[in-house]
């Protein structure tokens, strides 16, 4: 979690057990991801800190969540595997803001401009297309460093979706056609970071506040180049990410 932002931990306590319904899990994870951006944005007195801050609660929640329950659900991910980054990847405008940030602390300015000159890359290839469209894409996340993610601890919600019981129906999905391979995921792991993602959805916009998920490339991008994106997006400027790619999955 990012110590600067002050956000404190959120209190989870789930009230679960094995025969706790599916949707139990998305519901408990969104509402507490209501309070906290309730909390957040009525409380909140230094706007250029709010995207941080939200960034912060969400993925803290969804690390809370993997700790205590996640974790019990086998999965055949790995450090190292990376089929998954091999496809397009999408982020909130909050979280492209916070990864912007931590790009710009933990990297050498030539590595910075070779990141977004690979960036600027992959925006290109989305040229005329779209996120459904360019599925089967097959380029590596420009944020993936020898198979591994460089901002992991900050990685997307929608990257936090991903999960397979299947190494060998990932490999068969990045070599062939995703949309034909059908990989086996647990339902309640899905389910829980989707509730966390539908209180996004569903509660910033009422604060007037973007809660668009974009193309991770065009949207970090953004973040980078604007170094008052942050105070904007909170102040409800919508243009900001406006030229960026709008997830159409």
């Amino acid at each position: 979690m990012n110590q600067k932002s002050g956000q404190r931990p959120i209190d989870f306590d789930p009230k679960w057990d094995d025969e706790t319904e599916t949707a139990s899990y998305f519901e408990t994870l969104k509402t507490h991801q209501e309070a906290s951006q309730r909390e957040l944005i009525s409380r909140n007195k230094e706007p250029e800190e709010l995207a941080y801050c939200l960034a912060d609660a969400a993925h803290s929640l969804a690390l809370q969540f993997f700790e205590q329950v996640g974790n019990d659900f086998e999965t055949s991910c790995k450090s190292g595997c990376s089929y998954c980054c091999h496809q397009p990847a999408t982020v909130f405008a909050f979280e492209a803001i916070r990864i912007a940030r931590e790009l710009k602390n933990s990297l050498t300015s030539d590595d910075l401009k070779f990141l977004e000159e690979t960036m600027v890359a992959r925006v290109n290839d989305f040229k005329g297309s779209s996120v459904g469209k360019q599925i089967n894409n097959k380029a590596a996340c420009p944020l993936l460093t020898n198979h591994q993610c460089s901002v992991y601890a900050s990685r997307p919600l929608t990257c936090r979706l991903a999960h397979s019981f299947s190494v060998k129906k990932c490999r068969q999905a990045f070599e062939k056609d995703r949309n034909l391979v059908q990989i086996p995921v647990a339902l309640e792991l899905l389910s829980a970071v989707s509730g966390i993602i539908e209180a996004v959805y569903g509660g910033l916009p009422g604060a007037k506040l973007d809660a668009n998920l974009y193309e991770l490339s065009s949207a970090v991008l953004v973040a980078l180049s604007q170094p008052d994106a942050a105070s904007k997006w909170a102040s409800g400027d919508r243009s900001i990410f406006r030229n960026c790619i709008k997830d159409d999955t």
